[in-house]
C-alpha cells in the first residue's frame, strides 16, 4: 500500500517531488564533495611528502661550507635520524630563455630565486605527477610545476641557459613536483638537471647555494635543532625554515581554496535545507483536504505522518545516492588544481568510506528534519482542513489591510507591500536564500580584495613603501650594505627610506628552553604593521614580537622578556604582538641598536618623490648594485609572493559569484512556480475583479523585489559583521603567522554592482516565469 501511495503521489505531483528530489541530491552532493575535497587535499600533500621526503629542518646558505663540521655536528645531535647537504647552482631569470609554441621569452621578471639541482638519492626528491622519482637523460630538464603555471610552459619546449659565456640547450622532459618549494611564498624554486649536465655546470656558472637538511623522528624537534645549529656557528647565510612552515607555505594556495569552497558548500547546504522545508510545506498545503479527510475517518497523527515520511525516505534514498555518485563524478573537476600541484591521487578506500558516512549522515538529517516538519500535521484540525481549507497559516489578531495609510501609493504597490509585510513568513525563503547567496558571493570577493590589496604587505612583516631592497647574507654583506646606502643618499629621486638590520639574540621559551630570536632593528622597525595586541615599539628598551613568537615564548603585550647577546643580558618590554608570515612567522622588531651584534641581513624600504618612477628606478638600482642585492618594486614583490594564491582564488571567486547568482535565480524560479500553483484561485479572482495580467505580474515583481532587497541588505550587514570572523577563525586553525585579518571591501562592488546586479537578475527571471499567469482564469476554477 505504501508503495502504491508513493507511486501515485509521484505521478500526481511530479514538479513538487522532482524539486524535492533535486534539493536532497544537491545537499548530499555538496556535503560529500566538501569532505572529498578536504580529504583529497591533505591526502595528496601527505602522499607527496611521504615519497618526496622534504626536510624537517632546512638551512639555506650562500658561501663556502665545511662539510666535516656539519657532519660532525649532525652525528652528535641526539634525535637526528638523517641529514644531508644539497648543492644548488643559482642562476638569474634573464639567463634562462624558453622557446615554446607560443613564442620565445625569458624569466627575467621572475622574482623567485632559481636554482639548478641534480636528483637526490633518497631524501628531498623531485617527483613527477605519479609521485615517482624523476630521472632525466642528458640534455633534458625537469621544470617546476610552479613555473609552468606562471608561464604556460609545455613538454618539449626548449630551455636555453646562457651564463658566464656558457650557452647550453635543454628540452623540457618533465614537470616536477617540489615538496618544499611548491609556492611563490617560499621565494625559491628548483630546476632539475641530469647528473652529468649538473656536474658540467657546477662551478662554471652562477653561485653555489647549499641546502643543509635535517630529519627527525619527531618533527617538533626541528625548532630545538635550529637553535642548537645557529648557536654552534655553522653556515647560516640564508633562510632557515622548519617542516611545519614548509608544509603550510606549500599548501597555502589550496588551503585557501578549500576554505572558500567549504564555506560556499556549507552555505549552499543551508539553502538546500531551507528549500526542502518549503517544498514539504507546499506539498502539505496542497494536500490539506486529504489530510483533513484522513483525520476525519480516524487515522492517527503517526499514521498520516508515516504516509508522507515513507515518500520522503524514498526520495532521500534516491536523492542522497544520486548526490553521492555525482560528488564522486565532480570531484575530479574540483580537485584538478590539487592534482596538478601535488600529483595524481586516486580516491582511497578511507575517502570513499568517509564520503559514504557523510552521505548517510545527510540521509539521517533529512529524515529527522522531515519528521520534525511533519509534526505540523498534528496541529491541523478537521474543521480547519475541510471547512476553512487551511491549517498551517495560523493568523492571529484582526485583519490588517493598512491601505488607508498609503493612499498615495498605486493599488499594485499597496496590495504587494501589504502581503509582504503582513505575511512575511510566506516569503521568508526568498529572503533567506538571497541573503545567503549574497554572503556566498561577497565573503570570497572581500577575501580576494584583501589578498590583492597593497596593504596586505603589512601582514608580511613589512611596511608599505615603493621599493623594497634586500641585502643578502654573505661575505659581501657589509660592503653591499654600504653601496646601497650610498646609492640612496646620492639619488635625488628618493623622498625617504628606512633601513633595518636583522640580528640574532637569545631568550627562553615558555618551557624555559633556550631559543634564538631574530630581530629587525631600525628607527622605523615595527611601524605600520597590524597588531593583535599593543603597539609598535617606541623606546629603545621596547620590542614587538610576532604572533607565533608570542605563542612560543608564552608572553603578551605589556610583559617583559630578557634577551641575551654578547655575554650580557637586557630586559625589554613587549610593546605589541603583530602578524607576520615571513621567516616562518618567527620575527621581532625593535629600535634598540644591539651594538656589537653582527647583522644577518639588511633591508631598505624606499619611498620615491615620484611614484611613477618606481619601475625605472628599480631596474636602474638593480643594475648598479649587481649580485647579492635584490631590488623589487613593492607591487611586484607582493604580486610574485601572493600571485599564485590570488590567481587560484580569483578563479574560485568568479565561480562562486556565478554559482550564487544562479542559485538565487533557481530558487526564485522554483518558489514562484510553487507559489503561483498555490495562488491560482487568488490570481483568477484578481483577473475577475478587473486586474490585467500586467498588473498581476507587476504585483509579484514588487513582492519578489521587496523581499530580495531586504535579503540583500541583510546579506551586506552579515557580510560586514560575520565575514571577518569566519575568515579569522579559519586562519587561527591554519597555524600561520596570521590570526586576524581586516577584510577589505570594494564599496563599488559590495554596495552597487553586486546588489543591483543580483536584484536585476532576480527581477528578470521573475518576469519570465510570470508569463504563465495567463492560464489562470476564474472559469477554470469554477469548473474545478
Amino acid at each position: 500500500m505504501n508503495w502504491l501511495i508513493i507511486k501515485n503521489d509521484f505521478l500526481r505531483n511530479k514538479i513538487i517531488n522532482l524539486t524535492l528530489l533535486l534539493f536532497m541530491m544537491f545537499s548530499a552532493c555538496l556535503a560529500v564533495l566538501s569532505v572529498v575535497m578536504a580529504v583529497q587535499t591533505f591526502t595528496a600533500i601527505s602522499e607527496l611528502y611521504a615519497t618526496a621526503q622534504p626536510p624537517h629542518f632546512l638551512q639555506m646558505h650562500k658561501g663556502e661550507i665545511q662539510q666535516e663540521e656539519i657532519t660532525e655536528f649532525m652525528s652528535g645531535y641526539e634525535g637526528l635520524t638523517d641529514g644531508q647537504v644539497v648543492t644548488m647552482v643559482n642562476v638569474y631569470g634573464e639567463s634562462l630563455t624558453i622557446v615554446g609554441r607560443e613564442g620565445t621569452y625569458d624569466l627575467a621578471d621572475c622574482r623567485l630565486d632559481i636554482g639548478l639541482v641534480k636528483q637526490n638519492e633518497a631524501k628531498d626528491l623531485l617527483l613527477n605527477a605519479e609521485h615517482e622519482k624523476v630521472s632525466l637523460a642528458k640534455g633534458e630538464v625537469g621544470m617546476p610545476i610552479l613555473l609552468k603555471g606562471m608561464y604556460g610552459m609545455e613538454i618539449g619546449d626548449q630551455v636555453i641557459l646562457s651564463s658566464n659565456n656558457i650557452t647550453q640547450k635543454f628540452v623540457i622532459a618533465e614537470f616536477v613536483l617540489d615538496a618544499q618549494m611548491n609556492s611563490t611564498m617560499t621565494s625559491s624554486t628548483r630546476i632539475l638537471l641530469n647528473d652529468e649536465d649538473f656536474a658540467g655546470l657546477e662551478g662554471q656558472i652562477g653561485e653555489n647555494e647549499y641546502l643543509i637538511e635535517g630529519y627527525f623522528s619527531d618533527t617538533k624537534e626541528a625548532a630545538n635543532f635550529q637553535t642548537a645549529y645557529e648557536n654552534a656557528g655553522l653556515p647560516q647565510n640564508g633562510q632557515a625554515v622548519t617542516y611545519t612552515i614548509i608544509f603550510m607555505l606549500s599548501a597555502l594556495t589550496d588551503i585557501v581554496t578549500v576554505f572558500v569552497l567549504l564555506l560556499v558548500s556549507l552555505l549552499l547546504i543551508l539553502v538546500a535545507f531551507i528549500c526542502v522545508r518549503y517544498t514539504i510545506m507546499a506539498a502539505l498545503e496542497e494536500d490539506i483536504g486529504e489530510i483533513g479527510t484522513m483525520k476525519a475517518i480516524g487515522l492517527s497523527f503517526s499514521n498520516i505522518r508515516d504516509l508522507y515520511l515513507h515518500k520522503y525516505r524514498a526520495l532521500a534514498v534516491v536523492g542522497v545516492s544520486a548526490g553521492t555518485i555525482l560528488a564522486f563524478v565532480l570531484s575530479g573537476i574540483f580537485t584538478k588544481h590539487i592534482s596538478t600541484t601535488f600529483g595524481n591521487v586516486r580516491l582511497s578506500l578511507f575517502t570513499i568510506l568517509l564520503a559514504l558516512v557523510v552521505g548517510g549522515l545527510v540521509f539521517l538529517l533529512i529524515n529527522v528534519y522531515c519528521a520534525r516538519v511533519l509534526k505540523k500535521i498534528k496541529k491541523v484540525t478537521v474543521v480547519d482542513a475541510l471547512v476553512r481549507g487551511k491549517g498551517f497559516e495560523n493568523e492571529q489578531g484582526g485583519s490588517k489591510d493598512g491601505l488607508h495609510r498609503a493612499k498615495r501609493l498605486p493599488i499594485n504597490w499597496q496590495l504587494s507591500l501589504r502581503e509582504v509585510f503582513y505575511h512575511f513568513k510566506q516569503w521568508v525563503i526568498v529572503f533567506a536564500v538571497v541573503m545567503i547567496a549574497f554572503m556566498m558571493m561577497m565573503v570570497p570577493v572581500n577575501l580576494l580584495n584583501t589578498f590583492e590589496a597593497p596593504e596586505f604587505i603589512t601582514y608580511m612583516g613589512s611596511s608599505l613603501e615603493d621599493i623594497l631592497i634586500e641585502v643578502e647574507n654573505g661575505e659581501k654583506l657589509e660592503s653591499n650594505y654600504a653601496r646601497v646606502k650610498q646609492v640612496l643618499v646620492n639619488d635625488a629621486t628618493v623622498k625617504n627610506y628606512y633601513e633595518y638590520g636583522r640580528v640574532r639574540v637569545q631568550t627562553t621559551d615558555a618551557d624555559g628552553e633556550l631559543m634564538n630570536l631574530h630581530i629587525d632593528r631600525g628607527d622605523n622597525s615595527g611601524n605600520e604593521l597590524k597588531y593583535l595586541q599593543g603597539r609598535a615599539p617606541e623606546g629603545e628598551k621596547e620590542i614587538a614580537i610576532s604572533y607565533l613568537n608570542a605563542s612560543k615564548i608564552g608572553k603578551d603585550a605589556g610583559e617583559t622578556m630578557v634577551l641575551s647577546f654578547i655575554d650580557k643580558q637586557q630586559e625589554f618590554v613587549i610593546s605589541g604582538v603583530y602578524q607576520d608570515v615571513t621567516s616562518g612567522g618567527f620575527t621581532a622588531k625593535s629600535h634598540f641598536d644591539f651594538l656589537g651584534v653582527p647583522a644577518e641581513k639588511y633591508t631598505f624600504s624606499v619611498h620615491l618623490q615620484d611614484p611613477e618612477q618606481v619601475e625605472a628606478k628599480a631596474q636602474e638600482w638593480s643594475g648598479i648594485l649587481g649580485t647579492g642585492v635584490t631590488v623589487d618594486p613593492m607591487e611586484e614583490f607582493i604580486d610574485q609572493t601572493l600571485g599564485g594564491v590570488s590567481r587560484q582564488l580569483r578563479t574560485i571567486v568568479l565561480a562562486t559569484v556565478l554559482m550564487g547568482a544562479c542559485l538565487a535565480m533557481l530558487i526564485i524560479v522554483l518558489f514562484l512556480k510553487l507559489r503561483l500553483a498555490k495562488d491560482g484561485s487568488a490570481i483568477a479572482i484578481l483577473k475577475a475583479l478587473g486586474f490585467s495580467e500586467r498588473d498581476i505580474r507587476v504585483q509579484y515583481l514588487i513582492k519578489i523585489g521587496a523581499v530580495s532587497l531586504i535579503g540583500i541588505l541583510a546579506g551586506i550587514l552579515f557580510t560586514d559583521i560575520l565575514g571577518e570572523k569566519i575568515v579569522n577563525a579559519a586562519l587561527s586553525l591554519a597555524g600561520l603567522g596570521i590570526k586576524q585579518v581586516e577584510l577589505m571591501n570594494n564599496p563599488i562592488i559590495e554596495y552597487i554592482l553586486c546588489p543591483w546586479g543580483l536584484l536585476a537578475l532576480i527581477l528578470l527571471v521573475t518576469w519570465i516565469v510570470l508569463g504563465s499567469i495567463r492560464k489562470y482564469t476564474i472559469v477554470k476554477y469554477i469548473n474545478e
